[in-house]
């Protein structure tokens, strides 16, 4: 100490000192305070990403839980082993015609695994997965199948064995301008029960997204849609598959009706050229409960009559190399793009 200071100086700085370190600290705690809230608000799932399906006009459907956990888009359906069998022409009635390949191809078919396929491979590298729900047979295929769809990124843990039925088949006459005509044996697809339905209650209800097709039991598809629509997850319903009459009350729990041009003549009775026809028939469904009609029109692109009545039209894309080699799955490639499009909670234009 400075001997020159008065004796009664040191206790008052000491005092100052110990003053300004207890507010040094206090200041400290507080920032501490402040960054740890800015970043639990920087980890908390923001709203708009959260709930795309509001952005859309749907009732509910999340991208993301609660706890941050990207929500799969789940897809209920049928799982074929497709038989390709190429030919210069279909037969006609009563004819029989020579295959213009000496050997068929086989790979996994199926709406259902069509459509699974293609939203895990369109999904890679965002962390959503791809649920395939479906029924494999009692067969050879059924390992084969279950290994090609686990290498296309496909989640196949809640798939289930058939003891009695073998796997479902898809017959594919190919012809040159890859024009695909089918015949589907079901198989397996057909030993769905409603107990095996009402089972996948929790994972439909925590879905982003559900996509249903017509070559499962019609029952299965309703029990699966009531589930969806009341958590307000949204639900594609592609027509393609059995040809049979389709319930009001499935219209009405579906967010998306989606036939293609045949289909769509085939549910109505109205005859499909034009856009004002096509427009007109889809209007019909909307009459019987349907909420927005996604039609595809093959090289016209497609079109969507959404429930306020706006059509919106896209023209289809350009063909790598300018031709068509098989349109087989065509259509299921572009119901799963669009679906895991809604789960983004991107517009429909």
């Amino acid at each position: 100490r400075n001997s020159s200071q008065p004796a009664l100086a040191a206790p008052g700085l000491f005092v100052t000192q110990l003053l300004l370190i207890i507010g040094m600290a206090i200041g400290v705690v507080a920032a501490l305070v402040v960054l740890s809230a800015l970043a639990a608000a920087d980890h908390r799932p923001r709203a708009i990403a959260s709930k795309p399906g509001a952005l859309l006009g749907l009732r509910g459907g999340g991208g993301v839980h609660d706890d941050g956990v990207t929500k799969p888009l789940v897809v209920v359906g049928s799982l074929n082993v497709d038989i390709t069998i190429e030919v210069e022409r279909l037969p006609k009635k009563e004819e029989t015609v020579m295959a213009s390949s000496p050997c068929t191809s086989v790979a996994v078919g199926g709406k259902g695994a069509n459509q699974a396929a293609a939203a895990a491979r369109l999904a890679t590298g965002t962390g959503r997965p791809a649920v395939l729900v479906c029924e494999f047979g009692n067969d050879g295929y059924a390992e084969t199948m279950r290994t090609a769809l686990q290498e296309a990124g496909v989640d196949v843990s809640r798939c289930a064995h058939s003891a009695e039925l073998p796997t479902g088949q898809g017959i594919v006459m190919l012809t040159p301008d890859g024009a695909a005509s089918s015949i589907v044996v079901p198989g397996a697809n057909a030993g769905w029960t409603a107990e095996r339905a009402a089972a996948l209650e929790e994972l439909v209800c925590g879905a982003s997204a559900v996509l249903l097709q017509r070559e499962i039991p019609e029952e299965v598809n309703l029990a699966v849609a009531r589930f969806a629509c009341a958590a307000g997850v949204p639900v594609l319903q592609d027509v393609g598959g059995e040809d049979r009459p389709i319930d009001d009350e499935l219209l009405r729990e579906v967010a998306y009706v989606c036939p293609n041009e045949t289909e769509l003549e085939r549910l109505t009775g109205m005859t499909i050229g034009s856009e004002a026809e096509i427009l007109a028939a889809g209007r019909s469904l909307q009459s019987r409960g349907a909420r927005n009609v996604l039609v595809t029109l093959g090289g016209d692109g497609s079109l969507l009559l959404e429930e306020g009545g706006r059509v919106v039209r896209q023209g289809a894309l350009p063909i790598p190399g300018g031709r068509v080699v098989d349109a087989t799955g065509a259509g299921d490639s572009f119901r799963a793009a669009f679906a895991l499009a809604l789960t983004e909670g991107r517009p429909h234009e």
